[in-house]
């Protein structure tokens, strides 16, 4: 059977999400640590944490575009295919990186007591950063399915080990989401996710939290992406006209967020950066307008392609940055500085693409292989 051809734009903006989350962590402190205040205060870059929602919804969108009509009904068959290419798409990668990360450390004793402080704990999770019991946490991608904490090896790990949680939901997902047939469904379903999550993660946590009730946060996300997909299948051939106002208006809905007059009249909690995402996928998957046609570059889908390996390689060295900065910052301008930080951006794109020709893209194959065909489905459903 033929595999999907890939909506180019969605590889793309998939790129622009992990380039956000990173201009957000290099933001932090970059005033005070790199020399550049500027970083701080732009006002797009402080709402980059939320790209991590983005990558959950491009999750749920991308699973129903790949995979959805493997569980139109639901076969043992089925759910070996899907798991066995779920692993081998994010297992392996994030073995290698969590390896380079321990060969790093194992010759940084300061880097690790600094981790364990409470200035660098606020990232590895305290006294535990770096412990046995947080490695294998790391290694199996375990580190936030409502098990004790016991610190981080590798921060970014927490929104992947939430990834597997939905993968693990997402046949019974996709099983459901072939079977509604009416339009308005599918947003109240979005709609409710989204508000559903904003009123617990308000009530019990707060804007960004990534603990152990940022499952909440997946899951919302993870739904609409799921749902946005079946509307997209839904909507008749006419609706491509408007696909491109859509598409346009949720990107500048995301990038005024924090520009006069939208700061005085947008929500708290930021609950509308979900619709915006949600309107934006459903537009991309049209194809149509500009948006789509600058998502869909050469050099953005490359940048969409290695986002994977960069999202989860560009902490661990940003962190050892601030602590190599700050126990050392009176050997260094303020020039040399700012310089390290790109460095930093430099080093993490090379090592990035080196891990996803070296790594990520030998796995998958083998994935594909091991997987087999996919298993045919009978059913009526569109």
């Amino acid at each position: 059977m033929t595999k999907p051809r890939g909506i180019p734009s969605m590889t793309g903006i998939r790129g622009v999400a992990a380039v956000w989350v990173l201009l957000f962590h290099a933001s932090q402190g970059a005033g005070k640590i790199f020399g550049l205040p500027l970083l701080e205060k732009i006002p797009v870059i402080r709402f980059g944490c939320l790209g991590v929602d983005l990558f959950f919804m491009l999750s749920g969108f991308i699973l129903m575009y790949a995979h959805g009509r493997d569980f139109q009904v639901l076969r043992k068959d089925s759910f070996i295919r899907f798991a066995r290419l779920r692993f081998t798409r994010v297992y392996p990668l994030n073995a290698a990186v969590l390896l380079l990360i321990a060969a790093f450390v194992a010759f940084q004793p300061g880097y690790v007591a600094w981790a364990r402080s409470p200035e660098g704990g606020v990232s590895y999770g305290g006294s535990s950063a770096f412990s046995a019991g947080a490695f294998l946490r790391t290694l199996f991608l375990a580190t936030r399915w409502f098990l004790p904490g016991t610190g981080d090896w590798n921060q970014p790990v927490w929104s992947l080990s939430l990834e597997v949680l939905g993968y693990i939901l997402f046949p019974f997902m996709a099983f459901y989401a072939m079977r509604i047939s009416r339009r308005w469904v599918l947003i109240a379903v979005a709609s409710l996710s989204l508000i559903g999550s904003f009123v617990i993660l308000t009530r019990f946590a707060f804007e960004c939290e990534i603990a152990q009730i940022a499952v909440v946060r997946m899951l919302a996300c993870f739904i609409t992406g799921v749902a946005m997909f079946r509307l997209w299948k839904l909507t008749p051939v006419f609706g491509r006209r408007s696909a491109a106002w859509i598409t346009t208006l949720a990107t500048v809905g995301i990038l005024a967020r924090d520009l006069p007059p939208f700061r005085h009249v947008v929500t708290r909690g930021d609950i509308q950066f979900g619709f915006l995402f949600a309107a934006l996928l459903y537009g991309l998957a049209f194809e149509q307008g500009f948006i789509c046609k600058l998502l869909s570059s050469r050099s953005i889908v490359f940048l969409g392609e290695i986002s994977f390996p960069l999202y989860l390689t560009h902490v661990a060295p940003l962190l050892w940055l601030r602590y190599f900065m700050q126990t050392n910052s009176a050997r260094f301008s303020p020039a040399e500085k700012s310089v390290s930080l790109l460095c930093w951006v430099i080093g993490c794109m090379v090592v990035a693409t080196l891990l996803h020709y070296f790594v990520e893209m030998p796995f998958h194959a083998w994935g594909r292989q091991w997987a087999g065909e996919r298993v045919p489905q009978f059913s009526r459903n569109p």
